[in-house]
Formats: C-alpha cells, sequence, structure tokens
C-alpha cells in the first residue's frame, strides 16, 4: 500500500492510501564485488605560521656627557716624628735685687750746716756759695717750701761776704734766707741757678715757733 498527501483547505492535510497492485519478485543476476576502492586520506592542512612585525622603537636622545674635572690629589705630606721626651724646663732667672737709686749729679755739695736758737719769730739761714776756693759766687738764689704750702724765695747771691750772724756763734755768707713770722714746721730749701734749676741736693729744717733756731748752710761748688 502507497500512501500520499492530500492537502486540503484551511491547512488540512490529508495521508491517503491507495491500492497498488503486488509486486511479485523476479531474480536478477548476481552482483559481482567490486574492488573497493582506497579511502581518501584526509591530508592536514599547514597550520599558518603569523610572522611577527617588529614595532619601531624610539631612537633615544642624546644626553650631555658630564666632563669629568680633573680632582687635586694631595701631595705626600710628612709624617711628623713620634715625640721626644720634653726637656725639663730651665731653672727660673734669679731676680736681681733692686738697686738703690743713683743720686742725681749736682754741681755743689752740701758742705756744712749748724743750727742755733734764737729769740725772734722768723726763720732765718745763713748761706754761703762758694767755689773750691771758697770764693763767693753771685747769681744763685734759695727756694725755700714750708709744710703748709707756704713758699719764700730768696734773693740772688752777691758775689761778695755780705751778711753775717753777729759776734756770736758767728757765721758769714753771701746770702740770707728770711720767712718772716713763719709758723710752726719744716721748711725744704732749695738751691737753683739763674735758670732755675737745681744745683745742689734739698735739704730740710725744723722750726718751732715756740723755740725758733736760726741755721747756716755752706754750699761747696765740685764741679
Amino acid at each position: 500500500m502507497v500512501g500520499t498527501f492530500a492537502a486540503l483547505g484551511s491547512g488540512v492535510t490529508l495521508w491517503l492510501a491507495l491500492a497498488q497492485p503486488e509486486l511479485t519478485a523476479t531474480p536478477t543476476a548476481t552482483p559481482r564485488k567490486l574492488a573497493a576502492l582506497p579511502s581518501p586520506t584526509s591530508t592536514a592542512s599547514p597550520t599558518p605560521t603569523f610572522t611577527l612585525t617588529p614595532t619601531p622603537t624610539s631612537t633615544p636622545l642624546p644626553t650631555d656627557t658630564a666632563t669629568l674635572v680633573p680632582t687635586f690629589t694631595p701631595g705626600i705630606t710628612a709624617t711628623p716624628l713620634p715625640p721626644t721626651d720634653t726637656p725639663p724646663p730651665p731653672p727660673p732667672t734669679p731676680t736681681p735685687l733692686p738697686s738703690d737709686t743713683p743720686t742725681p749729679s749736682f754741681p755743689f755739695v752740701i758742705l756744712e750746716t749748724e743750727g742755733h736758737e734764737t729769740n725772734h719769730l722768723n726763720f732765718d739761714v745763713y748761706v754761703a756759695i762758694t767755689d773750691e776756693n771758697n770764693k763767693p759766687l753771685s747769681g744763685y738764689r734759695v727756694l725755700g717750701r714750708h709744710s703748709s704750702g707756704l713758699q719764700v724765695d730768696s734773693q740772688v747771691s752777691a758775689g761778695d761776704w755780705t751778711v753775717n750772724s753777729g759776734a756770736r756763734q758767728y757765721k758769714g755768707g753771701n746770702l740770707k734766707y728770711e720767712a718772716f713770722n713763719s709758723p710752726s714746721g719744716t721748711w725744704s730749701l732749695q738751691l737753683v741757678d739763674e735758670g732755675g734749676q737745681p744745683v745742689a741736693p734739698s735739704i730740710d729744717f725744723p722750726f718751732d715757733a715756740n723755740a725758733p733756731s736760726w741755721y747756716f748752710i755752706l754750699y761747696r761748688q765740685v764741679e
């Protein structure tokens, strides 16, 4: 039986069975056995290879090359020698003893002095200023300063014997130093030349108004 499909409207399909005559089998020739053909062998297609194309790289810019500055190489210094034994310090130098201050040299020396009581209140000094031969010399004066600050200067000496002390304890000279109504204290006398320069050592005399005295000085030239 053979069927077939019939299409109807509205999308309906019917299967139709058709009567077919019965077929009789007819013997057929025995088929020959054919040689089997070789099966085709599948050949693997070569796997394509990829060639890497190099990526261009950036060329680095040239950089400044630092110039080497020559450095100072120190020279060889001498190696100090090891310290040696320190010599002992020298003994202390003895300090010289202070010497006496030399006395200034004057052309006159005080050869003689005397003092005698009196009854008046003046400070009187009879002065003889002579050369080596005891001859009176003119042109000299005596400057006097009292301990209270009072100052009295004499007249200039004469070239002859012009003054004397009187008959009792007689002393003559060529200059008289006088300080009237002198207060008690000490008188310092200095012989000077016409220029006011000291020519003899100074000398001090005490004076007491309650028991006054007069004095004598002899200056002798030695230079």
